[in-house]
């Protein structure tokens, strides 16, 4: 404020030499702040340039960024989709599990009968046998009918029939000896 007077009363009161020196002052003035005018223009040039190129990198950022995640939803899709398929595989595992342990139980069962069936049958083509000497002729005469080399051949029954001989040898041998 106190400046501005001063500069007043040097136009209206001054002498030659302090206007022309008020004059200079003020070129001079002028030219600093034209340089200054100029150099904010260049910043502002500048940070406008560089609004812009922050813009399209944070554009282009954003576009990564929607494309990361749709690739993400598409990959949790797909392992959704993988995890409910080997939750069916593992069911339909478990349900043929169960299947096979049901179907296996049944075939033991088949089995045991067809066990006693083939003991039973044993026990008929033994029938009879009451000493050493019509055990021998008796696994003799059943060897001859049952044996693999025969049109009606088992080798199943021939072994079956050897265990049952074994058995009842050892039953008589026993009775002999004693």
């Amino acid at each position: 404020m106190e400046e501005r007077r001063n500069l007043e009363e040097i136009i209206l009161n001054g002498t030659e030499d302090d206007l022309n020196e008020l004059r200079i002052w003020l070129f001079k003035e002028s030219v600093r702040l034209e340089n200054q005018e100029s150099a904010l223009s260049e910043r502002y040039a500048r940070l406008e340039k560089d609004e812009i190129a922050f813009k399209e990198k944070s554009d282009a950022y954003d576009k990564k960024i929607e494309n990361a995640v749709k690739k993400l939803n598409n990959d949790k899709a797909l392992f959704d989709q993988r995890l409910q398929i080997l939750n069916n595989g593992f069911e339909q595992l478990n349900a043929d599990k169960k299947q096979l342990e049901t179907e296996f139980i049944r075939l033991e069962r088949e089995k045991a009968f067809q066990r006693e069936d083939e003991y039973d049958a044993l026990d008929m083509l033994f029938r009879g046998v009451n000493s050493a000497l019509t055990l021998k002729k008796r696994y003799k005469d059943l060897m001859k009918m049952f044996h693999p080399d025969n049109v009606s051949g088992d080798a199943y029954m021939v072994q079956l029939i050897n265990q049952e001989y074994s058995s009842l040898c050892r039953q008589y041998d026993v009775g002999m000896k004693a």
